[in-house]
C-alpha cells in the first residue's frame, strides 16, 4: 500500500529498526519493474519494514529526503539513512546490504542473551 502523507512515511520508517523507503513516480515503467523486485526481496526479509510511496501523492518527500529522480530506494537503520540508490537499482547489492544489517541485528540480539 502506498503511504500518502509525509508524517505516515516518517512514522513507518521509525516503526522498525530497519526500514526501506521506495519512491516511485507516475507513468514510470522502470518504477513498476523495480517495485516488483523490491517487493519480492522484502517478502524474504520480514524484519525489514517496506515503505512505498509515489512522489506525485507526497511531493514534499522530494525535499524532505532529497529525492531527485525515481525510482529511489533509501534504507534507514535506527531511523538514520544508511543507503541510497536511484534510477538503476542493483537488487543484488541491495540484498547484500540488507543482509548485512539483518546479521548485525541478529548478532546484537545474540550478545544480549
Amino acid at each position: 500500500m502506498l503511504q500518502q502523507s509525509l508524517s505516515d512515511i516518517e512514522q513507518a520508517i521509525a516503526s522498525k529498526r530497519l526500514s526501506l523507503l521506495y519512491v516511485q513516480a507516475p507513468n514510470c515503467g522502470v518504477c513498476s519493474v523495480f517495485r516488483r523486485q523490491v517487493s519480492e526481496l522484502l517478502e524474504q526479509m520480514p524484519a525489514v519494514n517496506g515503505v512505498f510511496t509515489d512522489i506525485s501523492l507526497v511531493p514534499s518527500i522530494a525535499s524532505r529526503f532529497h529525492v531527485l529522480t525515481a525510482p529511489a530506494v533509501l534504507v534507514f537503520f535506527d531511523n538514520k539513512e544508511v543507503y541510497r540508490t536511484a534510477r538503476y537499482i542493483k537488487t543484488a547489492e541491495l540484498k547484500a546490504m540488507l543482509d548485512d544489517y539483518l546479521q548485525l541485528m541478529q548478532d546484537e540480539k545474540d550478545l544480549s542473551n
